[in-house]
């Protein structure tokens, strides 16, 4: 499924407005531009931010060791502790959706991917 596709799915079933943002620009092994989908929502009341990520960029993955997975959302200062989950459980109820769980992005080979 193509992001902005899976966006418009999302901003539906969980009431977010998730935008399109520059795409988000890393360099390889070869110091080539590789460039991945970005897409943001931030909730003021909570100060959450959800960042929704394409693993599949220009020219390799985000997380090379997780080919497998299409897009990642990262959340920031969720206010409920067991929020992800909550969160995962209500993704996975769309019908265009595989599968969605947690991850701890602190046990990743390629974590340092995902700070910016």
């Amino acid at each position: 499924m193509r992001a902005y596709r899976l966006c418009w799915f999302l901003n539906k079933q969980l009431e977010m407005n998730l935008e399109r943002e520059e795409d988000l620009l890393l360099k390889n092994e070869q110091d080539e531009e590789m460039f991945f989908p970005k897409y943001y929502f931030y909730i003021e009341e909570s100060e959450t931010d959800f960042y929704l990520l394409g693993n599949k960029g220009t020219d390799g993955f985000l997380i090379p060791e997780q080919k497998e997975i299409d897009f990642f959302m990262l959340v920031y200062n969720l206010p409920d502790r067991d929020g992800g989950a909550a969160l995962a459980k209500k993704i996975k109820t769309l019908q265009e959706v595989q599968s969605a769980f947690t991850m701890d992005p602190r046990k990743l080979r390629s974590k340092e991917n995902l700070l910016f």
